[in-house]
This record gives structure tokens, C-alpha cells and sequence, in this order.
């Protein structure tokens, strides 16, 4: 015992502590840039010829692809259990051997998607430009990477380095070149090149021809053309030479200063609260070296609210093991009170060892935790029954070794299977599918070992203190004894005076009382059915930040995406205002403020909250309030605003729509938004198949073909003058940086330069390009979608769950609008997508996890009973302790939700521990020769101490998470209240509707035997 608990005192102080369990994401991303593309052009240049290369690939269960402007991402999920490895292998080995891309498009990237984040982000800011803020970035990553402490650190929001020459279609005329030719001059003129060695008698010598430019100086003395006189055309004459970056619009704010964030990770076996505390000392110390006017700050940072979560969920782990001893200190013998107390820190401390070896690898997290605040009540049932068993004995025959071993081994074997059947019932935890599924796992496993290592410590450790313990002589512990002793006298009159005459009447009773429960059953459904009890299977969990996403429709000048940017940001502002004015406090609701323009039509800011118990406004009352002060943004075409802290995992509603053809899918796809726009409760409902923009079709000509001017000719022209020619890649320390040739800045933001362009002929000559092309505007996508190798649009929205349930919106869907669909477009079919899809997963998992459970209760119960039909009535009592869970979250106000059926699964094994008791002390005295009513009846009331104890013991120890009401833990809030309401009820069940249940049995024996039934009221006579 002491080995074991110093090994987990070790691991307690050594493990990996982080905010979440690791989610294993069973998928495969491949990422295929193609600069400068249209998403259709990506579509057919790089998407088909991906999904042609793997549509026949082994093992892949969805293909998911999108194009986007400038790159395509394909999602493939594999067939459940196939090997990843050897899939992402295959697949790889097919995209190596597409023959040929489109000329601009670069190297797919095959990889194995990670869900990281950042122990907490450093925000860089000040007025030292851009150029010197990213180069003060850098080497703050740098130095951040020498700790060993942190795994990785990344800049964000800055803008890659870019060499750009811009030359104006007027000077190219005048010396009659094209972007193409200097863009090929500087690749041939801008290189190093190695030529060998000279091998002489003092060694080899090695040569290189040096002419790589770097720099812009370096650059411009570039020679474009000679003249016989000597006379050069430099490419710093006729170019305008930007050595800055990317040619991208947008800004970044911290706070209202220009800023930059870099975001540092703690990876693998990395502790992320060791990670933050080194780049906090790292902070300060670096602030006191920045120049005059740069400040760098720290802000989301998870390890603050990781560490109120686990302090908050340890004070309730102590507080629950206080209620428990207090309990357990009532009604036993305060030195057997003690030594049930000890096996809870030898479980934990055990399982903590367990968890920390490589065999396990777990983290102790939020969820781990709640694991061990669930095992905290349900530990103690073994040894509750084992020292009460001998506690019971003692009382009769007085304290010695004897009556502990009779005590111990009366009740040996249903303790021992009880918490068998618990085990069985967690362990479908262990296996759920989808990316939920490691959070079950994450508690269940620590749920599994606590319960092993309490076999061992009940069975082992526990009988041989007890058989060593004195009675008490110390004045405390006798008054204590004292205590108890009124106590058990007062529990003994209740149980014969109120008790047992009432369960005899219901027994004499027994199928008015069956029929009674399965009423009261059926009545807890229909709280369910009729929404009194809500449904709703992910609750939206508001976290400490919330986030504001925008986009404007396509072609809104950038000026008026930043006034956009800036009205969201300034609303917040005005929420903060208003507040304090009518509450008269200074309070801040807002921490930190980050704005973000990526482009010219998107938007986002980014906000951390004032600590939970630094405001008196709820998060969900802050994110209303900032949706009103920022009213409707003309032209936007997406505003939302977001606060879940315990989803991400896609829209509460979501339809994948499919079919081949495109307009069919659009028309479709508006139907569909359209009716889900009658549902009240849901807001930010979009149409991916909507999602158009502006373009210019470029039309060859006649007169072109005539002159030898190809399509090719004329879309590589417009390219290099709009988009650029890339002339090199040249690697300056860390970055890899682009040479672009193309037209000035101003000539590319006018559609006029377009006609004002000249196409050049094979043979040299310039022609307008209105000769040779014509432009016809036309309505492009936004974004192309293929699910499963068919064309597809997602239309989706999100639910404010006060108003309506997700789960019912889906489903009233599926029912009238469907079927409509389909018939009315032919070849249309549809899937369920976004947070419906996983809940679905979840569900399934759970589903196939609790009939394997129930079986394997079953097989469990029927070895001790030695019985195929005792089983079903000891299980009997597990639908019925389902009225208890729903009970609980209609009086405590909660939603019904996938925590909450998981607590269902638990307690189908915890419910059942008192049942087999029960039974196995009746089976007992039937076997010693007592009839089955007196059996029963005797051995409820002989049992009814300990089943009491292990029912309010897991109450007790749960308690403290039913009354939390902090934020960060109503998520896991369902789960105990399945686990605690369902235990009291079902204990109510088993004291009552088990002696029934098993008198039935011996009906149903009888009458198969033709035996005549007993009087009601008298005891039976085996038959």
C-alpha cells in the first residue's frame, strides 16, 4: 500500500497537467496552393485531379474538398480502425505521381491534422513600423525557443516578406519587353552558381560564380539590356523595386496599436502551466530591453483559467471527501469511518500512477479530474459494504479477528462483482467514436483504475486494519461512538417502524407496485417528450472570449471593411460604457481587444473577458449586449458573434447538400435556407451555395487566332501584369522570400488597365488588348465543395438554445422539408454535418458502448447468482434509475445532454452494486433454508445500512459539483446529475421494487411448476 502511494505521490508531481484531454483527429488534410487562382480554376486544375488519383484508394470513408482563392484543402476521413498510417502513405503515394498541374500551382502537402493551443499568446506592440516589429517578433520566438520548457512559438498577424518590381505597361512598351522576359532576366542573372574545385599541390580550391541579389540594391544594379555602345538598362531605371511584403491588405490591432502576437505551445509531454511560467519570466525580463515605446504583453492565457479549474474541481474533490467522512462518521465506528477514508487517497494515488506511464499517457485535465470527483463517491461503495459486513459482525460478537473475516467474506462476492458490473458499465467510455470521444475517455479511464485499485484496497488492505483495530478508549472517540450509536438506533427504528412495514405492504402488493413505477418511468419520459426536461445534446458553453466574424459582400471597397472592423470594435466600447453608467462601478468587462482585417471583405476581433469573478455580467449577457450596440453593418454579409468554450466542433445545425450539377444545388440550397429562416431561435444562417463574387471572363477573339495569340498567351499576360511573375524564391535567414514582376500597385486596382494593357505576339509585336479579348463579367464562387467526389453546398445556423432546441430543428427538417427536396430534384441528396454530425457519432458510440455494457453486466451477474433470469431483476432497477437523472436536471434546471447520458451509462453499473447485494444475501438465506419471502424481506431490512451509505456517500461526494455554479464547470454539471439524482432514486427502487421483483420470480417459478401462489401477506413455502 505504501509502495503504491508513494509511486503516485511521485507521478502527482511529476504529470503532464493541460487544459483538455489530446483529441486524436482520425483524419487526413492535404493543402494545395495554386497563387492567384480563381476557386473554380482550383477546382478543376488541382481538385479533380486529386480526387481521380485517390477515388479508388482502400480504407477512406468521406472526402470532403473546398477550394478556396489560391488553394484547395481536402479533408479524407478513413473507414473506422483502418490504419492511418498506411493510408496517409498510399494516399501520398498517389498525389506523387499526378503527372501535371496547372504551371503556377505548387506541391500538395499531405499531413495529419493536430488540435494545439497556445499555453498564451505575447502581443508585440508599437510605433516602429512593420519592417521593425516583425524583426523584434522574431527574435523573440527565437529566444522563447531556447527554453526547453517551450515546444514552439509562432508569429501571427504578420505579413510575409516580399521583393516586389513593379513596372508600369508604358515603360515596358518603350523598351519593348514583357513582365515575363524580366522576370526571366532576374532568375538568370540573380544566382550562385558552384563550378567545382582547383586541385593544387596545397589542396583543392573551390569555385563559385556569386551574383545572388538579396536585397533591393542588390536588385536595381540587376542588367536588363546592353546597347553596342556600352550603354545598360539597369532594372532599378524603368522598375519601381518594393523590398517589404506580400501584396495583401489588412490590419492588425492590439488594444488599438498596431500589433503582433506570437502564440507559444507546450506540445507532447510538455506541462502548458511550466510552459506559461517560463514565458511570463521571459517577459519581464525582455520588457526591460525593448526600445522606447514597444510594450509586450501576455494575454489568453489558458493556464489561469486552466489552474481555477483545477483548484475549482480539487475544492470540490475536498469538499465531497469531507461530506463523505462526515456521512460514513454518522453511522460506523469512527475508526472504520477512517480506514474507508484512506482507500480513497490509495485509489487515486494508484490510478495516478497508472495514468502517468507511457502504457496509459493522460494528462491531468479538467476532465480527468471530474473523473476523479465521479470515483470519489463510487470508490468508497466496496469498502462501505465490505466494513459495514464486519462492522454489523462486530456489533454481535464484539471486536476480534473472527468477526471481521465472517463480516468480510458474508459480503465478498457482490462486492466484488458490484464493482465489476461498474467497470463494465464505464468501460464503453473508453471507445467512443468522433472527436468527442476523448472526453468520455479522458474521465472514464480514471473512473476504471480508481475502481481496480479499490478491489485490491478493499479486499486486501482494508480487512487487515480492521482486524487490527481496538476499540476506542480516547474520551473524543467514545463520545463519537456515542453519537453514532443514536444514530444507528434512530436508522433501526426507521427501518423497523417505517421501512419494513411499508416494503411488506408492497411486496404483498408487489405488481400494483410495479405498474406504479413504470407509471412514474413513463410520466419522466414524457418530461422529456414535451420539452419540459429540454433535449439538448451540445449545450452552447460560454467561455471567457468572445469573437465577432465578418464579411462583407464581394467587391466592398477596403475602406469600408475597416470602418466595419472599427464600428465592432468601437461597440464594444460603448457596452462597456453603458454598463458602467448604469451601475455606477468602474468595473472593466473587457480585458484585451484584438481586431483583425485579413483582406479587403474580412473581418475578425478577438476578446478576452475581465476574469469571471472581476465582472457581474455573464458572458452571455456581454455578447447580447455587444450584438445590439452593433446593430445591422450595411453591406456585411456575415456577422457573428461567438462565445462557446466548449465546442468548435461546427454550426448547431448543418445540411451538406448534394448533387452534380451546380445551379440544381443552389436552387436547392436557397429552398433550404429559406425554411430554416422560419424557425425562431436560430441566427447566422448561411448558404455556402450563395457565396458568389464578381469576376472578368476573359474572351479570346478571332483577330487573336490570326496573330498566334493562344488562350495561354493571354491568361500568362494578365497574370504576370495583376497577379505577378515570379521570378525567384531567395531564402534570407529563416524566410523564404518571393521576387514578383508585375504592374504598380495603383494599375492594379483599376479595371481599366485591363484595357489599357498590351497583349505581345509570338513574334514580338504589341496589340491592344481590346483586339484580341473581350471581358464579360460574370458571377464566380467564393468557394467550391465537393463531399464524396459530388458537387455540395452546406447550408447552416446557429441556435440560441434558450429559445429553441438544435436536435428538434433537425429533426422537424428531416421530416418536412426533405423529402420535398429530394422529390422535387432529382439526384439531390443530403447528410447531416457540423455539430449534428458529431452528436450523431457520439451517439452511435454510445449507443453500441451501453448494449455492450448491459451484456456484460449480465455475464458478470450471472456468476455469482448462478441464474440466467436474477440477472434481469437485479438490471431491472437501471431504467428506473433513469427517472432519477431526468428528475434531477428538471429540478436543478439543466438540459439533457450527451453528459448527461454518458452519467446514464455510468450509473447502469453503480445502480446495480445494491441489487446484487440484496439478491446474494436473499440467495444466501434461501440456501440455509429460509423461504424466499422471509429471505428477501429480512435481507433488505439486514441491508439496508449499506446500501443507505454507498447511495449517500456518491450523493455526498458529488455534491459539491451539483451546487458549483461557476462557468468553467457546467459542462461536467449533467453528468453528476445523472450520476447523483439517478443513485438516490434507484436506491429508493432497489429497497422497495428488487423484494418485489424477486418475489415475481418465484410467482412465475410456481405457476411453471403448478404449485399454488401463497397468501399475499404470509410467508411462501419453497417450492
Amino acid at each position: 500500500m505504501v509502495v503504491i502511494m508513494v509511486l503516485g505521490l511521485a507521478a502527482a508531481f511529476n504529470i503532464q497537467r493541460a487544459m483538455l484531454p489530446e483529441v486524436d483527429f482520425e483524419l487526413i488534410f492535404i493543402t494545395a496552393p495554386y497563387p492567384g487562382a480563381a476557386p473554380e480554376e482550383v477546382e478543376q486544375g488541382v481538385v479533380l485531379k486529386i480526387e481521380e488519383a485517390i477515388n479508388d484508394v482502400d480504407g477512406i470513408k468521406r472526402v470532403e474538398s473546398d477550394a478556396y482563392e489560391s488553394y484547395a484543402r481536402i479533408m479524407i476521413e478513413p473507414i473506422d480502425g483502418y490504419d492511418l498510417t498506411k493510408l496517409m502513405d498510399e494516399i501520398q503515394n498517389r498525389i506523387d505521381a499526378i503527372a501535371h498541374y496547372p504551371e503556377a500551382a505548387e506541391e500538395p502537402i499531405v499531413r495529419q491534422p493536430e488540435l494545439q493551443f497556445a499555453a498564451l499568446t505575447l502581443q508585440l506592440s508599437g510605433d516602429i513600423g512593420e519592417r521593425g516589429l516583425k524583426s523584434l517578433a522574431e527574435e523573440i520566438r527565437r529566444e522563447l525557443l531556447t527554453y526547453p520548457e517551450v515546444s514552439a512559438a509562432e508569429i501571427n498577424g504578420a505579413r510575409d516578406y516580399e521583393i516586389s518590381v513593379e513596372i508600369s505597361e508604358q515603360l515596358l512598351r518603350e523598351y519593348h519587353l514583357t513582365l515575363g522576359q524580366v522576370a526571366a532576366i532576374i532568375s538568370a542573372s540573380s544566382l550562385d552558381i558552384p563550378a567545382g574545385s582547383v586541385q593544387t599541390r596545397n589542396g583543392d580550391i573551390m569555385l563559385r560564380t556569386l551574383g545572388q541579389a538579396y536585397v533591393q540594391r542588390d536588385f536595381e544594379n540587376i542588367v536588363l539590356r546592353t546597347w553596342p555602345d556600352g550603354t545598360r538598362l539597369l532594372l532599378g531605371d524603368i522598375a519601381h523595386i518594393d523590398d517589404g511584403f506580400v501584396d495583401e491588405r489588412g490590419v492588425a490591432l492590439f488594444d488599438n496599436e498596431y500589433s503582433l502576437g506570437i502564440n507559444v505551445y507546450a506540445m507532447g509531454k510538455q506541462d502548458i502551466i511550466d510552459t506559461a511560467r517560463v514565458t511570463r519570466e521571459y517577459m519581464e525580463q525582455k520588457q526591460a530591453q525593448l526600445p522606447e515605446g514597444v510594450s509586450l504583453v501576455a494575454w489568453s492565457d489558458l493556464t489561469y483559467y486552466l489552474q481555477g479549474r483545477l483548484g475549482m474541481m480539487m475544492k470540490n474533490l475536498a469538499m465531497g471527501a469531507l461530506l463523505v467522512l462526515i456521512v460514513l462518521a454518522l453511522f460506523l465506528e469512527i475508526k472504520l469511518a477512517f480506514w474507508v477514508m484512506v482507500g480513497i487517497p490509495f485509489c487515486f494515488l494508484g490510478a495516478m500512477a497508472v495514468i502517468s506511464t507511457p502504457y496509459v499517457d493522460a494528462s491531468l485535465n479538467m476532465i480527468s479530474i471530474f473523473g476523479f470527483i465521479l470515483a470519489l463517491g463510487i470508490i468508497v461503495d466496496d469498502a462501505i459494504i465490505m466494513g459495514e459486513s464486519a462492522y454489523a459482525e462486530q456489533e454481535v460478537h464484539g471486536h476480534s479477528v473472527t468477526s471481521v473475516v465472517n463480516g468480510v467474506y458474508r459480503v465478498a462476492t457482490p462486492a466484488t462483482f458490484g464493482v465489476l458490473t461498474t467497470i463494465a458499465a464505464f468501460t464503453p467510455t473508453l471507445f467512443v467514436q468522433g472527436v468527442f470521444g476523448a472526453f468520455p475517455e479522458a474521465c472514464g479511464i480514471v473512473v476504471v483504475l480508481c475502481l481496480a485499485f479499490s478491489l485490491v484496497e478493499s479486499k486486501w488492505v482494508l480487512p487487515a486494519h480492521l482486524a487490527h483495530s481496538k476499540p476506542a478508549s480516547n474520551p473524543l472517540l467514545l463520545s463519537i461512538n456515542r453519537l453514532q450509536e443514536h444514530s444507528n438506533r434512530r436508522l433501526r427504528h426507521f427501518i423497523d417502524e417505517r421501512y419494513s412495514p411499508f416494503m411488506r405492504r408492497c411486496v404483498a402488493n408487489r405488481y400494483i407496485t410495479l405498474a406504479a413505477f413504470l407509471a412514474l418511468l413513463i410520466l419522466c419520459g414524457g418530461l422529456l417528450a414535451s420539452g419540459v426536461v429540454r433535449l439538448i445534446l451540445s449545450p452552447h458553453q460560454p467561455g471567457e472570449f468572445l469573437t465577432a466574424e465578418l464579411q462583407m459582400t464581394n467587391g466592398t471597397p477596403e475602406e469600408l471593411t475597416l470602418q466595419a472592423v472599427d464600428r465592432i470594435t468601437a461597440a464594444l466600447g460603448k457596452v462597456q460604457q453603458d454598463y458602467q453608467q448604469e451601475t455606477g462601478s468602474s468595473a472593466r468587462l473587457v480585458a484585451h481587444v484584438a481586431a483583425h482585417s485579413f483582406d479587403r471583405i474580412n473581418g475578425r476581433v478577438d476578446v478576452e473577458l475581465a476574469k469571471e469573478d472581476q465582472r457581474d455580467v455573464s458572458t452571455v449577457e456581454i455578447e447580447q449586449r455587444w450584438r445590439d450596440a452593433i446593430g445591422t453593418i450595411h453591406g456585411a454579409e456575415v456577422m457573428a458573434i461567438s462565445s462557446d468554450d466548449g465546442g468548435g466542433f461546427g454550426p448547431a445545425v448543418a445540411f451538406d447538400l448534394m448533387h452534380q450539377d451546380f445551379n440544381t444545388l443552389r436552387a436547392a440550397s436557397e429552398e433550404l435556407e429559406d425554411a430554416l429562416r422560419h424557425y425562431q431561435g436560430l441566427y447566422d444562417i448561411r448558404n455556402g451555395a450563395s457565396d458568389t463574387a464578381d469576376e472578368f471572363h476573359l474572351e479570346l477573339l478571332p483577330e487573336a487566332e490570326s496573330l498566334g495569340i493562344t488562350r495561354y498567351d493571354l491568361g500568362n499576360q494578365v497574370r504576370h501584369a495583376f497577379y505577378g511573375a515570379e521570378a525567384q524564391r531567395v531564402q534570407r535567414g529563416i524566410d523564404e522570400v518571393k521576387v514578383m514582376v508585375r504592374y504598380p500597385r495603383a494599375d492594379r486596382e483599376m479595371t481599366s488597365s485591363l484595357g489599357n494593357m498590351f497583349i505581345r505576339t509570338p513574334t514580338g509585336d504589341e496589340v491592344p488588348f481590346d483586339t484580341v479579348a473581350r471581358m464579360n463579367v460574370a458571377q464566380g464562387l467564393l468557394k467550391a465543395t465537393h463531399i464524396n467526389f459530388q458537387r455540395a453546398s452546406e447550408v447552416t445556423a446557429e441556435a440560441d438554445q434558450e429559445l429553441v432546441e438544435p436536435a428538434k430543428v433537425i429533426a422537424d427538417i428531416r421530416k418536412r422539408v426533405m423529402p420535398d427536396l429530394l422529390a422535387r430534384y432529382p439526384g439531390l441528396s443530403y447528410e447531416l454535418s457540423g455539430m449534428a454530425d458529431e452528436e450523431r457519432k457520439l451517439g452511435v458510440s454510445l449507443l453500441v458502448g451501453f448494449a455492450l455494457s448491459l451484456f456484460g453486466i449480465y455475464a458478470l451477474l450471472a456468476i455469482p447468482t448462478r441464474s440466467y433470469l436474477q440477472p434481469l431483476i437485479i438490471m431491472g432497477v437501471i431504467p428506473f434509475g433513469i427517472i432519477g437523472a431526468i428528475v434531477g436536471h428538471w429540478v436543478t434546471g439543466y438540459a439533457f445532454s450527451m453528459m448527461s447520458m454518458i452519467g446514464v451509462i455510468a450509473l447502469s453499473g453503480v445502480v446495480v452494486n445494491d441489487s446484487l447485494l440484496l439478491v446474494d444475501h436473499a440467495n444466501k438465506a434461501v440456501a440455509e433454508g429460509a423461504d424466499r419471502y422471509t429471505a428477501v424481506v429480512d435481507g433488505t431490512r439486514r441491508r439496508f445500512r449499506a446500501i443507505m451509505l454507498t447511495s449517500v456517500t456518491t450523493f455526498m461526494g458529488l455534491a459539491p459539483m451539483l451546487l458549483e455554479r461557476s462557468a468553467q464547470a457546467k459542462v461536467m454539471v449533467p453528468m453528476a446529475i445523472s450520476l447523483a439524482f439517478g443513485i438516490v432514486f434507484a436506491t429508493v427502487i432497489t429497497l422497495l421494487l428488487i423484494p418485489c421483483l424477486y418475489m415475481m420470480l418465484d410467482d412465475l417459478r410456481r405457476w411453471w411448476a403448478g404449485y399454488p401462489q401463497p397468501a399475499l401477506d404470509a410467508p411462501s413455502h419453497p417450492g
